[in-house]
């Protein structure tokens, strides 16, 4: 019961204020942890095509995975093709730069990143604490999508690729590529985290087209090494856009279904 309503505060209110963004031009609630204001892909006439952007790659993910799982005969021949002509073109250079590309997918590189980049894209100036946890909850969406990722791949239990043909070093299933997943989960983020501070439309595109490029070079890498099947990289593409794609439109959702009670009183006052 507050003091000054003279109301209950339900669970809902409790949860919107820790977890809400503060709406552009309002106060800033000295009780919030974590605070994005845009990290979203904002304008409101854009969020639909963003939840169908996830929704449209979940089923891409989806289809792709039953092939996979069932041996459908399309994807075994041109995984088979494509290992075939990565082995024969291939060399030391070109491997030793594929090593060092493949790190932009290792969690304990791409997590550390988001939180900072999560924490330098709140705009507008905030309590420390605001920023911090900004970071965190941009790392903590992809950290999940990772674990389900992971999930997802102990699940499905694929084998890899024959180890004589490995240039470098691998372990457990294969679909979808790990690595793969966590450099297409930091680079959506990155743009989700990002994409308010893009002044025109084409610096929003180019912001799009870099962030792409690092999930594909990343991708091509574990195909190079020869550690993963091109569909285990394109399946990784696929989940790591709709992962972020549908946590971006939930979040979304969240923050126009329970606005913060905090700023509504200060607004007030």
């Amino acid at each position: 019961m507050t003091k000054e309503s003279g109301r209950r505060t339900t669970a809902g209110e409790v949860v919107a204020e820790a977890v809400s963004p503060t709406p552009p031009g309002q106060p800033d609630a000295s009780g919030v942890i974590i605070d994005l204001p845009q990290v979203v892909p904002t304008p409101p006439a854009r969020i639909n095509g963003v939840l169908w952007l996830g929704v449209g790659t979940g089923v891409l993910f989806t289809a792709l995975a039953v092939a996979v799982g069932t041996h459908a005969v399309p994807i075994g021949t041109i995984d088979g093709n494509v290992h075939l002509w990565v082995l024969t073109h291939r060399g030391p250079l070109d491997i030793d730069v594929a090593l060092a590309l493949t790190w932009g997918g290792a969690t304990i590189v791409a997590l550390p990143a988001l939180v900072v980049i999560g924490a330098l894209a709140l705009k507008g100036p905030k309590r420390i604490a605001s920023h911090v946890g900004s970071g965190f909850l941009l790392a903590g969406v992809a950290s999940l999508g990772a674990y389900v990722g992971l999930a997802i791949n102990h699940l499905m239990g694929g084998a890899r690729p024959d180890a004589a043909d490995w240039a470098g070093t691998a372990s457990g299933p294969t679909f979808p590529s790990g690595h793969t997943t966590v450099a297409t989960l930091f680079a959506a983020s990155c743009v989700w985290a990002l994409a308010p501070r893009m002044r025109t439309k084409g610096q929003f595109v180019a912001l799009c087209c870099v962030a792409g490029l690092y999930a594909v070079v990343v991708g091509l890498t574990r195909v190079w090494l020869g550690v993963h099947w091109p569909s285990d990289v394109l399946g990784g593409w696929l989940f790591g856009v709709s992962w972020t794609a549908l946590a971006a439109s939930a979040i979304i959702a969240a923050r126009r279904r329970w606005p913060r009670p905090s700023v509504k009183a200060g607004a007030d006052q």
